[in-house]
């Protein structure tokens, strides 16, 4: 072992840095280890090996050189995890250093894009029209050099997105963080892709038999091979055109093999080198498709790989190919956040049957289904990538792709999925907006085991005081106002696929400045951002947003409020500046109350015209105005409280619903019907106008039904829900008491969370299937003496957390703050954090 080096300090460094669970690696590959000392600073560089139990997908985040770390180590530091990529290549460190390191083959992997793309371009007219399958594939491979991941990255310690795990309809990526493909005009998805880009290769060039057996693991080209009953020799054969090549770490090759990486020959030199494509490089600017020529295999191995790395050529079938089937995708191109979302498929194939339809949608693995006819409720505002990979009965697969934008509503909470790793046990982080009682902006976060609150950037204006002044008055649903006193509206939040923070899904903030303009505070990449925005809402206005945008659109985000004299006002962005405009319809004297939901055609805006009656403005495009708004009075037998809360779900693509308080202090919802609105009256509710809070939100239940449910307060500040399956109501007490309810989340496949306030605590009541538990949140904003802010997934990253934040911070307070971030209590015998310093978020484990 090089002097001074802790295998086991490298090792954690990594899987902090990574992001991946502690099982995943299992150890440091043989003769990998190097380290050596440079101005006073260590560096380190070792391939870590992933364990043989952990699942296939994790196994998958070690390819094509994220299995390799660079480290660094200043004097009285813990090591730091710089870098990851080809062992060989070093990218991005100084030269004297990759010399002290013997990173010699550094030129392999720096070849200018440009260059690489002139080489690919005369090979491919080299060559000619291809006769055989081989060379089908080797000219397709050619064609692809220079496609490149979108957003642009320089690490394999976030996402990876590429356009060919679409294509192939892999089933383990998911597409957050990823931006629209230009070569395909298709969402990229984020996964390890090497063995993505060489199976869409395949099937392009004609290749269909047993194709289902080929994953995003390299290694599973070798188990194919296997299966054909190829002779596979380690290190050996005779390449040609087309082939797959396998790169595997020293040792036995196992089937079911890891690989580290699968590229494809496309040329057979003179001398016995071979020219390769290779999806999922990475270089100094971004992971691309690049063309590397010349390469003898086994010394370029072990240059790119490490000492002892081994390779197998798998050939493409020589025989005729049975033809694979031609699935047709139907259904619609928008969705809405939180309905169910229908699709369909059909396909034929000459001389069979389609026997299987297998469907991913661009989110969580687990909502993967099978069967010609699926749904599924999308979690959030973006772009999904729906695809439908249909399997013949002559064992032949072929795979469609379909764009979806879904559209997205306001909450006072956001739901943030992880983006780093996408299969990672901790699968969103939250983040509930509120006001602070100095009138500052704050976040209540959770990494799915803690809650921590943050101050963050943005000073509200009159009306949106903290949960420390809570009058006894009626609240909006998102609204910490002090009730009656000064009915103001509280921060909107939403979250959508940011281009300004590389599309990935990104909390947004909007709310009435100190300045009485509309603001906004998101979180970017180098941390919380604040600015002023076009448009001035009235004092104590609520305010709604929604993303926007077409089938050909990536969203938009779109804010309304109420402005001078209570009209309804809208602030939208358009390019890069934001654009007001006045709504028609009724003026409102009643600022507090605003609710909005979405459909396919547009969205409905709810709120109380200067009459007090319910009116709606809406943007489906039948309005007597140029913007296509229109307004609708909505009559209930028994009118609407004055001064009702309002709380508005999407109930279906095409249809909403709002409830309210009608005039006998009932609560009754009224839906679309045909061409007017039907308004029921709610079973099992006795709620009052003083003292109500509204939120609404849909469920999925296990059957996959979607239930429609309202959150809201009894005159005692009882809270309840009322459920609808669209067959009868059922109402549920929950536990504890509320002078407000601020929010409610329900995240596809996490538990249903309702955010309360009761008076100056906040609180939280989870469903847990069977009940609802209660848990008080923190209800002061926690701050740092420096930038480490920690977030622990379990309590046993402990030790972890507490190595990587002794970068930044003393070990003693660096122990203290990582078990606050873990357990959310002070260690014992310590009585209060630091009170100096700005917070800024980061990953956990992961000094800032």
């Amino acid at each position: 072992m090089p002097a001074g080096v802790n295998r086991r300090a490298l090792v954690q460094t990594y899987l902090s840095g990574r992001h991946l669970p502690a099982s995943a690696v299992a150890g440091i590959g043989a003769g990998s280890l190097r380290t050596a000392s440079v101005a006073g600073t260590q560096w380190a560089i070792a391939d870590f090996t992933p364990s043989a139990s952990a699942a296939a997908r994790v196994q998958g985040e070690f390819q094509d050189g994220a299995s390799t770390g660079i480290f660094s180590r200043a004097p009285g530091q813990p090591w730091r995890l710089i870098q990851t990529g080809p062992y060989g290549c070093g990218l991005g460190l100084p030269a004297r250093v990759r010399r002290a390191l013997g990173l010699t083959a550094a030129v392999i992997c720096q070849t200018p894009i440009a260059t690489q793309r002139r080489a690919a371009s005369a090979a491919r007219t080299q060559a000619g029209p291809a006769s055989t399958t081989g060379q089908s594939i080797a000219n397709i491979a050619l064609s692809q050099v220079g496609v490149s991941d979108t957003p642009a990255v320089t690490s394999f310690a976030g996402v990876d997105c590429d356009p060919y795990s679409t294509m192939v309809g892999a089933l383990s990526p998911n597409a957050d963080g990823c931006g629209l493909d230009s070569n395909f005009n298709l969402e990229d998805q984020n996964e390890a892709w090497c063995s993505d880009f060489a199976k869409w290769v395949w099937q392009q060039a004609g290749v269909t038999t047993d194709m289902n057996a080929i994953n995003a693991g390299s290694g599973s080209f070798y188990d194919w091979g296997a299966a054909q009953h190829e002779p596979l020799p380690v290190d050996g054969g005779t390449p040609a055109p087309g082939d797959a090549v396998v790169f595997f770490p020293p040792g036995f090759i196992a089937s079911p093999a890891y690989g580290d990486h699968v590229g494809i020959v496309t040329g057979v030199n003179s001398g016995g080198t071979v020219n390769l494509v290779n999806g999922d490089f990475l270089r100094t600017s971004n992971i691309s498709v690049q063309y590397n020529t010349k390469v003898s295999l086994t010394s370029w191995a072990a240059q790119v790989w490490g000492p002892g790395e081994q390779w197998v050529l798998i050939a493409p079938p020589a025989s005729t190919q049975q033809l694979a089937p031609a699935p047709v995708i139907s259904g619609s191109h928008v969705g809405v956040t939180g309905t169910a979302a229908g699709f369909s498929a059909t396909g034929t194939v000459p001389g069979g049957s389609v026997t299987k339809y297998q469907w991913t949608f661009g989110y969580d693995r687990n909502a993967n289904q099978a069967g010609q006819d699926v749904s599924t409720v999308f979690p959030g505002a973006g772009i999904y990538p729906v695809t439908v990979t249909a399997t013949s009965s002559l064992g032949t697969v072929a795979t469609r792709t379909w764009d979806v934008t879904v559209r997205g509503a306001s909450s006072a909470v956001t739901s943030i999925p992880s983006d780093a790793v996408w299969y990672s046990t901790t699968p969103t982080r939250q983040y509930l907006f509120l006001p602070t009682a100095t009138g500052g902006l704050a976040t209540e976060t959770s990494d799915g085991s803690v809650w921590l609150q943050q101050a963050v950037p943005g000073q509200l204006g009159p009306g949106q005081l903290g949960p420390g002044q809570l009058g006894p008055g009626r609240l909006g649903p998102g609204r910490l106002g002090p009730g009656r006193l000064d009915p103001g509206g509280g921060p909107a939040a939403l979250a959508y696929p940011d281009p300004a923070v590389d599309d990935a899904m990104t909390p947004h903030a909007y709310f009435r400045s100190s300045g009485g303009t509309l603001a906004e505070t998101y979180l970017g990449q180098a941390g919380w951002i604040t600015q002023t925005l076009a448009g001035q809402p009235e004092q104590g206005s609520a305010l709604a947003t929604t993303t926007a945008g077409s089938e050909t659109q990536e969203p938009v985000p779109a804010v309304f409020y109420f402005g001078a004299a209570g009209q309804l006002s809208e602030t939208a962005e358009q390019g890069t500046s934001w654009v007001t405009s006045t709504l028609p319809g009724p003026e409102t004297t009643d600022a507090s109350s605003l609710a909005l939901a979405n459909t396919t055609a547009g969205v409905g805006v709810f709120y109380l015209g200067s009459s007090g009656a319910l009116t709606m403005a809406s943007d489906t495009g039948q309005g007597d105005t140029g913007q296509g708004w229109h307004s609708t009075t909505i009559s209930s037998p028994y009118d609407v409280a004055a001064a009702s809360p309002l709380a508005a779900i999407s109930t279906g693509a095409d249809q909403a619903s709002v409830f309210f308080v009608d005039g006998q202090g009932t609560l009754a919802e009224a839906t679309a019907a045909g061409s007017g609105w039907r308004v029921q009256v709610l079973p099992g509710t006795n709620p009052t106008t003083a003292t109500t809070s509204l939120a609404a939100a849909s469920e999925q239940l296990t059957s996959g039904a979607l239930s429609q449910e309202v959150f809201w307060l009894s005159q005692s500040g009882q809270p309840a829900v009322t459920a609808g399956n669209g067959q009868q109501w059922q109402t549920t007490t929950l536990p504890g008491t509320a002078t407000s309810i601020l929010a409610v989340s329900t995240y596809p496949g996490l538990p249903q969370e309702l955010f309360l306030a009761d008076g100056a605590t906040l609180r939280l009541d989870a469903s847990t299937g069977s009940g609802w538990t209660a848990t008080t949140l923190p209800n002061t904003a926690a701050t740092f003496a420096s930038r480490v802010l920690q977030y622990a997934a379990t309590p046993g990253d402990d030790t972890s957390a507490s190595t990587a934040a002794t970068a930044l911070q003393t070990p003693p307070l660096a122990v203290d703050l990582a078990y606050y971030a873990t357990h959310g209590t002070l260690p014992a015998g310590v009585t209060k954090l630091p009170t100096q310093g700005t917070p800024a978020p980061v990953c956990a484990g992961s000094p800032g």
